[in-house]
């Protein structure tokens, strides 16, 4: 159905879920960048003090990568929705969303509670979900599917950054007081 084929409400609709979708992959990008500004890059003495591999990237290149790979995904999710809605067909979407929480959750988790293995952990998982993202986007859309391929890309080479900084540093003690737990877990 193009454009000339659908009703104002369909429009309105169709406008608003991209706007929310928008809002959700980089607004919640933006919260946990805002959350976190302090513990990666120059700002963070815990990150500056890590021993990183050779191919860690500098630190000015997260912030042009993400805010690029958030909208990607919005796109993505978008293109879905318009094929699936969340009834029709809501799994890749659930996929999706799964993905996401885990992406921000792997944020906090590495930023704030500093624990390398836990972290590693969680992002191993967090690719798995991206692959799955991406398979079942691909049975809706190939272009969604193609979108997150650059994402895939970064989500590999951040499993990899963390399991290099996970074994460079094996001594470090996380710390969970920010989520209101002991540092002993």
């Amino acid at each position: 159905m193009g454009l000339k084929d659908m009703s104002k409400r369909d429009i309105l609709v169709n406008v608003a879920v991209f706007i929310g979708f928008i809002i959700l992959c980089m607004g919640g990008g933006g919260i946990m960048g805002a959350i976190t500004r302090n513990d990666f890059g120059d700002r963070s003495e815990w990150y500056t003090a890590l021993i990183k591999p050779s191919f860690n990237p500098p630190n000015y290149l997260f912030g042009i990568v993400w805010p690029i790979l958030y909208l990607l995904m919005a796109i993505a999710a978008f293109a879905v929705w318009t094929k699936t809605g969340l009834t029709k067909e809501p799994i890749p979407l659930v996929i999706f969303f799964i993905q996401l929480a885990l992406n921000f959750i792997w944020t906090l988790i590495f930023g704030k509670a500093k624990d390398l293995l836990a972290s590693l952990v969680e992002i191993i998982i967090l690719w798995v979900f991206i692959v799955l993202t991406i398979k079942k986007f691909w049975k809706v859309s190939r272009g969604a599917a193609l979108c997150l391929i650059p994402y895939l890309a970064w989500a590999t080479l951040a499993v990899a950054l963390n399991y290099k900084l996970w074994e460079l540093n094996p001594d470090l003690t996380p710390d969970y007081s920010w989520f209101g737990l002991k540092t002993e877990l």
